[in-house]
């Protein structure tokens, strides 16, 4: 069971922060075109080359009292902070190894100290991050070996360049005189520790991952541990990176989101996510019971970049006002998503996030009764109606309704809005007996394998790989009578980037009671990496109670790419 604070946390902030921000995505005059912790695998750094970095490492901007005093302003409850990443170094005193920013460094501090001390002060928890696995430092660093899938089909996950002789490699060794002991250090030299946050398990055997859950556990009962520990040994489920959940769960989850397009500091990178698309996100998320691990990347200074202070200098006033509709909310409580935005509950509060313009919200499947709302309203049986003319926020406008008791609704698959937007998880994936192969297998950016014959829901609650003619999905609807236009919407799955855009070449069945076709899928429009096709235009003449099937029909020409089916929307026409 998740410890209370976890569940009600909503939003933690990670932190990436080495060597590798010295060098801020360049190389020899060479730009990196990776995210800029991996420079060092990305161009082959030899460990001699690089350890030079330290010798002039030297953040005297460094403050820790301003970073959390900054962070514990904008709502973050937890910090996630980078003690080693995989290039080995170690961003806290470690007795264990002197290649560390306090004997290595001209800085002669402890970061993670100064932290510690900061987050007690702010009533932050303290996170940390340890590469169990991989430390391109070690020769006994993991390593799966010249076999296993490249990352990115552009570099090496273990250090092959300085260690080539694989055979040689001794994972046991160096988990023995490098990975315990830093984990004993960080577990008992620093207070309470709420969150050790692994990564990449790559080819880590199950006994590693349970000896070190258990060692973990030994020093810290209450800290808890995240998904890529690998072998099922976590405490709670994490996504891929930048990835958001398309479900919602009744364990928490977490989302780890970059600012721009990296972890590591970058000089170059300047795509800066701007404060509304941040709280967008951080209310999607809670109103899929997950957390947001914003990542920021200080520079080799210790400053952060002014594209990060300005994005926590936007979203602070906005999360302030709305504190009690995020933080310990419930997820949405209907069974589809909400046309509009989303929504979470808190209390008796029903809590309405709106991005888009609209002049009323109708919602159905009400089953309390409304006591109040912010917005003028009326109330008829299982209808609520709310007039949200005008409504606006720069950012993200917020509804809420107040009940008599805490809110219920149907759980039905029943339009929102004048919509009814579902997702894979709301039905039924049934497996054929033919199994078509489903495109090489791939490893995603962290560290997990990619690849089915068959369809099957991934971690963000998308159906992956969905090529297979014979597999179908199946979900029981109820629509009014009406005109509707049947958007599916998908996600290419073709290259190791799992956000990449869709571009057809296929075709699609679908069923709903005595209607049913096929239609080849031509992209109509697309956002955040996400296609929309529209499957079909449909006539109801009456209320429809049944069972809509979808399945892929045909592959159009070798072109075709490998979709995620991501969700669903019947839309009403206006005749």
């Amino acid at each position: 069971m998740l410890p209370k604070w976890f569940e009600e946390a909503r939003f933690g902030m990670f932190i990436h922060w080495g060597l590798y921000a010295a060098l801020g995505g360049f190389w020899k005059g060479q730009e990196m075109t990776y995210i800029g912790e991996w420079i060092q695998a990305r161009f082959r750094i030899p460990n001699e080359e690089y350890a030079k970095l330290a010798e002039t490492f030297d953040p005297v901007k460094f403050n820790a009292d301003e970073w959390i005093r900054t962070a514990a302003e904008a709502g973050v409850k937890y910090i996630v902070y980078t003690s080693k990443h995989h290039d080995g170094f170690a961003m806290y005193h470690s007795k264990v190894s002197s290649y560390n920013i306090y004997d290595a460094t001209p800085f002669k501090r402890d970061p993670l100290a100064e932290l510690a001390e900061a987050c007690r002060k702010y009533g932050v928890r303290l996170g940390i991050y340890y590469s169990q696995n991989l430390d391109w430092h070690e020769p006994d660093g993991g390593d799966p070996g010249p076999g296993y899938p490249s990352n990115g089909g552009m570099m090496s996950w273990g250090n092959d360049w300085d260690f080539p002789d694989y055979d040689k490699k001794n994972f046991r060794r160096y988990f023995e005189n490098k990975v315990k002991p830093q984990i004993r250090e960080l577990l008992t030299n620093y207070g309470e520790v709420s969150v050790l946050w692994c990564d990449c398990p790559l080819d880590m055997k199950p006994e590693f991952s349970q000896e070190l859950r258990a060692f973990v556990k030994e020093l810290q009962p209450n800290c808890i541990i995240n998904q890529r520990i690998g072998n099922n040994c976590q405490d709670y489920g994490g996504l891929g990176d930048n990835q958001l959940p398309i479900d919602r769960r009744k364990d928490t989850r977490e989302s780890p989101v970059t600012l721009n397009h990296t972890w590591g500091y970058k000089k170059n990178d300047h795509a800066w996510k701007t404060p509304q698309h941040i709280v967008r996100t951080l209310a999607s998320l809670a109103a899929r019971n997950a957390n947001l691990l914003l990542n920021v990347g200080p520079m080799p200074d210790g400053d952060w970049p002014e594209g990060t202070k300005n994005v926590f200098a936007g979203i602070t006033p906005w999360i302030r006002e709305h504190a009690d509709a995020i933080f310990g909310s419930g997820s949405n409580p209907f069974a589809v998503d909400m046309p509009f935005g989303c929504c979470t509950v808190s209390g008796k509060n029903l809590n309405l996030f709106v991005d888009q313009d609209v002049p009323e919200i109708v919602l159905n499947g009400i089953l309390s009764k409304v006591v109040s709302a912010t917005v003028p309203f009326t109330q008829d049986g299982e209808v609520l109606r709310l007039d949200t003319t005008g409504l606006s926020d720069p950012l993200l406008a917020c509804v809420t309704v107040t009940f008599d008791e805490v809110p219920q609704v149907r759980q039905d698959l029943i339009p929102q809005n004048g919509v009814l937007h579902i997702r894979p998880r709301n039905g039924e994936a049934i497996h054929g007996e033919d199994a078509a192969e489903s495109g090489n297998t791939t490893v995603s950016a962290d560290g997990e394998k990619e690849g089915s014959k068959h369809s099957s829901f991934g971690r963000d609650g998308s159906l992956q790989f969905w090529d297979n003619p014979a597999d179908r999905i199946v979900w029981p609807v109820i629509l009014p009578a009406g005109r509707y236009r049947i958007l599916l919407e998908t996600r290419n799955r073709a290259t190791w980037d799992a956000h990449a855009e869709w571009f057809g070449d296929r075709k699609a069945a679908w069923q709903l009671g005595d209607l049913a076709g096929e239609t080849e899928l031509v992209r109509e429009s697309g956002e955040g990496g996400s296609g929309v096709s529209c499957l079909a235009e449909c006539e109801l003449a009456s209320e429809f109670r049944g069972d809509f099937m979808l399945r892929t029909a045909e592959v159009l020409s070798e072109n075709a790419v490998h979709m995620d089916l991501i969700g669903v929307r019947f839309v009403k026409v206006a005749q």
